[in-house]
């Protein structure tokens, strides 16, 4: 699997670049969003799981879920434990004539998860990962040519992330949150360590498809069933990933976001952004050292839905202030997943923490010497 995301890109580029948007394409059925956050709450669970605790059929769960798959409304992935993420905010003002251009180039670095487009002077965002700070300072300085000829930006670290690494529609009951998690791993209480770079094939095919099972990911890494399994449970039981499941927002009723920019108290700011990160409209949030201290990413119905969730802001923690507040208007990437204007899956770039390590600055995707 050396180099995969380089395969899934070459598929990419032969999406075309506009898709007509339908209402069949887009068109979600009740059963498929109870089908969605049953995954969410348990993005490995198997088709007999599902299906009990929602009282239909493995083969309408896993039907339907396929149909949402082909069409690019629904996907799961694995991703590094919020706790164990560490990268870099980038906020970016664009000239609007080259923001799609810089949008799409953004989207092929492996370690660049997540881009945005957003209201405001700073119209674009990005957020970086890697699993050491070094590989984060590799990124940033110079590690993403693209952004030299920007107008200016502006970079925050972060060590960790609080929030919306997995995030939940809230569809489904209590007793059937029970159901889906009775087979889930137990976790040890804090991280032990960040995931290995030896795990990184691993990693990779499941940022591909975070449904394969032991047998199709240990014939595609040549290793037993067994010895797979077992590694995906010490690696959940030491939270070092996660899985999640993601939807084309658009069709699940979050069309917009909301990017927030705080300052808390700097002794208050990290607990501050803990609390912001369980929000049930967190997509992302990290305490970063700046003026704004926290950096809050959350999922919108609509404009008024920014308003509301402004003044909770304000009323559940007093002593930070709101500095800054941007609707995001489309995504063009999420967590390795390249996205069509309606939000849809159109191709898959594996979120890969080490490819600094992998390959020296300076060095392109194709080995050969890069002009920074």
């Amino acid at each position: 699997m050396k180099d995969s995301y380089l395969f899934e890109l070459k598929l990419l580029e032969k999406v075309p670049k506009i898709i007509e948007v339908t209402m069949t394409t887009l068109e979600v059925h009740a059963t498929d969003l109870e089908i969605v956050d049953a995954l969410q709450i348990n993005p490995r669970a198997s088709w007999a799981m599902v299906a009990r605790a929602l009282g239909v059929s493995e083969v309408t769960v896993a039907r339907r879920w396929r149909s949402l798959e082909e069409r690019g409304l629904a996907w799961a992935c694995v991703a590094l434990h919020p706790s164990t993420s560490q990268g870099a905010f980038i906020e970016v003002r664009c000239n609007a004539k080259h923001l799609e251009r810089l949008m799409m180039s953004l989207g092929r670095h492996p370690d660049v998860i997540t881009v945005g487009q957003t209201t405001g002077d700073y119209n674009l965002f990005c957020i970086t990962i890697a699993t050491v700070l070094g590989d984060v300072l590799r990124c940033v300085h110079g590690g993403l040519p693209e952004l030299l000829d920007t107008a200016q930006m502006r970079i925050s670290l972060f060590r960790q992330m609080t929030g919306g690494v997995d995030w939940r529609q809230g569809i489904l009951s209590v007793s059937n949150e029970k159901q889906l998690q009775e087979e889930h791993h137990s976790r040890h209480p804090e991280s032990v360590s960040p995931i290995s770079i030896s795990d990184r094939q691993l990693f990779l095919q499941l940022g591909v498809d975070g449904r394969q099972s032991p047998a199709e990911l240990g014939r595609s890494l040549g290793r037993a069933a067994g010895t797979v399994r077992r590694r995906l449970a010490e690696l959940e039981a030491r939270n070092q990933v996660v899985f999640r499941c993601d939807v084309a927002r658009p069709a699940f009723d979050l069309p917009l976001g909301m990017l927030v920019l705080m300052k808390a108290p700097p002794l208050e700011a990290e607990g501050t952004a803990r609390l912001l990160g369980r929000r049930r409209e967190t997509r992302f949030c990290a305490s970063v050292i700046g003026t704004a201290n926290i950096i809050l990413v959350v999922g919108l119905h609509d404009l008024a839905d920014a308003e509301r969730v402004l003044g909770e802001l304000s009323q559940d923690h007093p002593s930070a202030e709101v500095l800054d507040r941007r609707v995001v208007t489309r995504m063009t990437k999420i967590y390795g997943r390249m996205l069509d204007s309606a939000g849809r899956s159109v191709g898959v770039v594996p979120v890969d923490p080490w490819i600094r390590t992998m390959r020296p600055m300076g060095v392109a995707e194709d080995g050969t010497e890069q002009s920074i």
